[in-house]
């Protein structure tokens, strides 16, 4: 196998690696954004408030609040969630739901993040011994 050929492979495995951790974090980032929008519309319900009413304490539109319940609105700033948890009477904090930790998230996605930060550590060379090692065990498990 020639120099260019490992080349290619490293770099194949880089966009990979970075391509499937990219479609982990959208996802991951589109469930966390629907469970603000739930949370959200529970508090604001336990307190007997309409989207409008928040929206006017909170001085922001009726239909952000209910793009943000609805997992429509996919990044509110700092400020608008400022807004929403003081015309709710919150803190940021209370408003925002809890980050899962990594020793909730799979085996399987924990091992590849840590692959994924060592990928992008190893100089060339090591790569090139990665590609190999890893080509190796894909053979193997094919046989």
């Amino acid at each position: 196998m020639g120099m260019g050929e490992r080349d290619g492979e490293g770099e194949d495995l880089r966009l990979a690696m970075r391509s499937e951790a990219q479609s982990s974090r959208v996802h991951h980032e589109k469930a966390y954004m629907s469970e603000l929008g739930h949370r959200l519309r529970n508090l604001r319900e336990e307190r007997g408030m309409t989207q409008q009413v928040l929206a006017q304490a909170a001085g922001i539109a009726t239909d952000m609040v209910s793009r943000l319940e609805n997992g429509h609105y996919s990044s509110p700033g700092l400020r608008t969630l400022l807004r929403i948890a003081e015309g709710m009477g919150l803190s940021v904090s209370a408003l925002l739901p809890d980050m899962p930790s990594l020793n909730q998230a799979s085996p399987e996605a924990n091992l590849r993040a840590r692959l994924n930060t060592l990928l992008h550590r190893v100089d060339l060379d090591d790569l090139e011994l990665i590609v190999e090692i890893a080509g190796t065990i894909v053979a193997r498990r094919r046989h």
